[in-house]
């Protein structure tokens, strides 16, 4: 019997095992800047919401929606940077619906 050991230095081989982890690092920062852009996103909803509650008494329950989804946007974005979880966020998944406490 013949015993050939498999020579993993190979660059072909190495090329296709970093190739997932390459891609996760890209997918990784893509994510990061739109959590940069969520951030200022967040702060305009903040601004529009203290001039509705100034004008109303009461903030736009909308608006209180779409800012718990993206809380919970940003969460799933932290999960997978922090590689707690290689699921990735939208638009690979559905947009979060916001009903979670």
């Amino acid at each position: 019997m013949n015993h050939e050991s498999v020579d993993n230095s190979d660059p072909l081989v190495e090329d296709v095992e970093k190739e997932p982890l390459l891609l996760k690092v890209l997918f990784m920062f893509v994510f990061y800047l739109l959590f940069l852009l969520i951030g200022y996103v967040l702060v305009a909803i903040g601004c529009v919401q203290i001039l509705v509650r100034i004008l109303s008494d009461s903030p736009h329950s909308e608006l209180q929606k779409f800012g718990k989804q993206l809380g919970q946007y940003l969460a799933q974005i932290t999960e997978y940077i922090a590689m707690s979880s290689d699921e990735k966020p939208y638009p690979f998944r559905p947009w979060p619906a916001g009903d979670k406490s």
